[in-house]
């Protein structure tokens, strides 16, 4: 049942029946739509600024992981940027000196634009645009470096083929009797220029090659060096084995360091059984003495030389 209201009416001093009109109903209306607006508006505010749906609490959850990758990252890429560095001057100052590369230029290694670790805890696009170009610059280098280790182990290949073929090793087991200069020639009895060294030892002797190469000549010349062996190991070096007994290789053959070219003899013009052994560098004979590096430990060198520039007389 609805409730009837009154009002007290001031001209006739009495209460009166209240009775609604359209002015009346649009005034409660107005009134109670205010109220309860307002009170919507409260609500809805309290829910926007004080209540997180489960879509926001995960983003926000998920925006908070970003961050700390970012960081994390950022640190990783300072640290492996340092180690790149470091590998570089490295490479710069030992690695390619050794092998004589010209250095890395500092234009080409610091192409990009680098960066240290970012510290900031605001995850942007600037941010995320910054740790890219850190990426960016990191894998540059990283190409940059790895051609240059290409490029040295190419060098160094062909450096091991190199000295594989450079005449390192004494040529045959005995006693160094005369050395490179001038000698006294033991059967012309003459001071002449002796252009090798002499080894004495009984013939039969085997004569091991010094470098890889190729024979070149294998036979017996009328030059005084009676049976000898030629070899021809590339880069401008050339070695002969004069006054040998008996051949084992022939003319055009390859040869490998340590291999039996012959053995020993007394061939040619000779005081006696020795192998005369000549190293030719680009047309020119120069002293063997510095090239036993690969079978003389360094005091026996300090004493193989000094026999070696004793003067005396040569065995052929």
């Amino acid at each position: 049942m609805a409730r009837i209201k009154y009002y007290y009416d001031v001209e006739t001093c009495q209460f009166e029946r209240q009775r609604l009109n359209w002015k009346t109903i649009t005034r409660q209306v107005l009134h109670y739509g205010a109220i309860s607006g307002f009170v919507a508006a409260a609500l809805l505010a309290g829910v926007f600024f004080f209540y997180n749906s489960p879509k926001e609490k995960y983003l926000s959850e998920q925006n908070a992981k970003l961050k700390k990758n970012i960081l994390t990252y950022d640190e990783q890429i300072a640290r492996l940027e340092t180690s790149l560095n470091d590998l570089h001057q490295k490479d710069n100052e030992f690695y390619r000196a050794i092998m004589n590369l010209p250095e890395v230029s500092s234009g080409m290694w610091n192409g990009g634009t680098g960066g240290s670790a970012n510290t900031s805890i605001h995850v942007n696009d600037e941010e995320m645009e910054k740790t890219q170009q850190q990426l960016h610059q990191m894998e540059i280098k990283q190409k940059i470096q790895s051609q240059s280790f290409v490029n040295l182990f190419e060098k160094l290949k062909a450096k091991e083929l190199e000295l594989a073929h450079i005449p390192s090793i004494r040529p045959v087991t005995g006693a160094l009797v005369s050395g490179f200069g001038l000698r006294m020639h033991p059967i012309l009895k003459i001071k002449k220029l002796h252009t090798g060294l002499d080894f004495a030892c009984p013939e039969g002797t085997p004569i091991y090659a010094s470098g890889d190469g190729v024979v070149s000549f294998a036979g017996r010349h009328q030059n005084g060096y009676g049976i000898h062996v030629d070899i021809n190991h590339g880069y401008g070096y050339v070695t002969k084995y004069g006054h040998m007994s008996q051949l084992k290789v022939s003319q055009g053959q390859k040869v490998k360091r340590g291999d039996i070219i012959g053995y020993s003899g007394n061939t040619g013009l000779s005081k006696g059984p020795h192998l005369h052994y000549e190293i030719i560098k680009n047309g020119r004979k120069i002293n063997p003495v510095d090239y036993f590096y690969s079978d003389l430990q360094p005091s026996d060198y300090v004493e193989f030389k000094k026999r070696a520039e004793q003067a005396g007389e040569s065995m052929d």
